[in-house]
């Protein structure tokens, strides 16, 4: 019973993709819209067709989206709407009131930034900018001869990035 029940849906399958294939390219050739637009109008994919022609099944979920997309088509003014963009993240507005702060800080003059901000360096860009492994670091730091790390969490250091810079034309110049 189970063989029969097996070829009986693998032939209502093989209709089912004949049948959306059928509609897709006689859709695609009355359009005139190219596979990778189609795509990306239909499901936001432009590789849609591309991973169906080598072998992609589609869900009977995204089948209906494609086909409900098909079919409403020509229905809205100005054609078929692209999916929704996912929303970008923006950060909240300030929600301070006060207008003063503008005013008095056009009234002060800013002095230029004389110190660059301090940035932190995790061990692998150290281990990148000074062509040390690991091991070398630690040893080097045992024994004074490299900069000391900053503790920024529970299991986590970083180098303060002008130290190792300092270091870094410090080895140049004793060369």
């Amino acid at each position: 019973m189970t063989g029969v029940r097996k070829v009986f849906q693998r032939s209502v399958m093989d209709t089912l993709q004949e049948y959306f294939s059928t509609r897709v390219s006689t859709f695609l050739d009355r359009t005139g819209l190219s596979r990778t637009r189609f795509g990306r109008m239909a499901l936001g994919d432009p590789n849609l067709m591309r991973q169906i022609d080598v072998g992609r099944s589609l869900t009977l979920r995204t089948a209906d989206r494609v086909l409900a997309f098909i079919a409403g088509f020509g229905r809205e003014p100005g054609g078929a709407r692209e999916p929704p963009r996912r929303p970008r993240h923006r950060k909240p507005a300030s929600k301070s009131r006060s207008t003063t702060g503008s005013r008095a800080m056009s009234e002060h003059q800013t002095q230029p930034r004389t110190t660059s901000p301090i940035r932190f360096v995790r061990l692998h860009e150290v281990m990148a900018r000074t062509g040390l492994s690991r091991s070398t670091i630690y040893v080097m730091m045992a024994e004074g001869r490299f900069p000391k790390p900053v503790p920024l969490g529970e299991r986590s250091v970083g180098w303060i990035e002008s130290e190792l810079e300092e270091w870094l034309r410090d080895r140049i110049a004793a060369r």
